[in-house]
């Protein structure tokens, strides 16, 4: 044997593989109520006993939502162990009521697909199955500076996050969504400046009329941070621009990309960590 090369790990000596995380037991939800609050978006109440001790994981944190399958009145229960839910979506809880039992999500309306579908035609007692909560995104609690740039799809995280800003703050909201019938207030304790984006209904548009509204902004604050969720590949371009043309240090920008053109299943943990 060549002394320079090492010799191949017995399996006693093998790193052992890392443990699988556990899942969260799923809990079955009933609508409770719909609410329209534009032409794309409604919000719409979950509530169940199984929602006992339920709690959000911060500002933009995630909840999976399991949807019927073709000809079921109601999802299957997962099991613990069993194999992935194929109707199965990622959503942010948007406000959660432990003494009643509650958490309201909001769903964009984008056209054919398990959940869009089901939020379209949603009633009072239908049955889901939501499992989580994931978490959510750490605010630097000394920065006064905020920019939050995001597509539709991320609008409840954005909501979640201004509603954790203190009065302290400033917060400026650059919001692409379909048009301009999809505005509507927003608030914050902390100053806030929104602008929204209208894209139109082709969704290969995703992310140009951010980056149109970056390129005119005024400097932005060199300790600005900033988050950063839309169409995956947006996504990156724009992170690319923040860092390379507009010289905000990548460590100040948190980027999630919610969904990707093309792709019906896309990871709920994709933070561009390959660009």
């Amino acid at each position: 044997m060549n002394p320079t090369t090492p010799a191949d790990p017995s399996p006693s000596d093998a790193p052992s593989p890392a443990p699988a995380r556990k899942r969260r037991p799923p809990r079955r939800v009933e609508v409770s109520r719909v609410e329209v609050l534009s032409p794309a978006m409604r919000r719409i109440t979950l509530t169940g006993a199984e929602l006992e001790g339920f709690a959000p994981a911060g500002p933009a944190s995630y909840l999976k939502l399991i949807f019927p399958e073709p000809g079921q009145t109601e999802p299957t229960r997962p099991l613990p162990d069993g194999p992935r839910a194929v109707s199965m979506r990622t959503y942010t809880p948007l406000a959660v009521r432990p003494e009643t039992l509650e958490v309201d999500v909001d769903f964009v309306l984008h056209g054919e697909g398990p959940a869009s579908t089901w939020a379209a035609q949603a009633k009072l007692g239908q049955v889901l199955f939501l499992m989580g909560p994931g978490p959510g995104y750490t605010l630097d609690a000394e920065a006064t500076q905020h920019l939050l740039i995001a597509d539709d799809s991320a609008l409840p995280a954005v909501e979640t996050i201004l509603a954790a800003l203190p009065a302290s703050a400033s917060a400026r909201v650059l919001l692409e969504v379909i048009s301009a019938a999809e505005e509507r207030p927003l608030h914050s304790a902390a100053q806030l400046e929104v602008t929204w984006l209208p894209r139109g209904s082709n969704h290969r548009a995703a992310g140009l009329p951010l980056e149109q509204a970056l390129r005119s902004l005024p400097a932005i604050a060199a300790d600005a941070r900033i988050y950063l969720a839309c169409e995956a590949a947006a996504m990156r371009r724009l992170r690319k621009l923040l860092t390379d043309e507009l010289g905000i240090p990548r460590n100040q920008i948190v980027g999630r990309g919610y969904w990707k053109l093309d792709e019906v299943n896309h990871p709920d943990h994709d933070y561009g960590d390959d660009s």
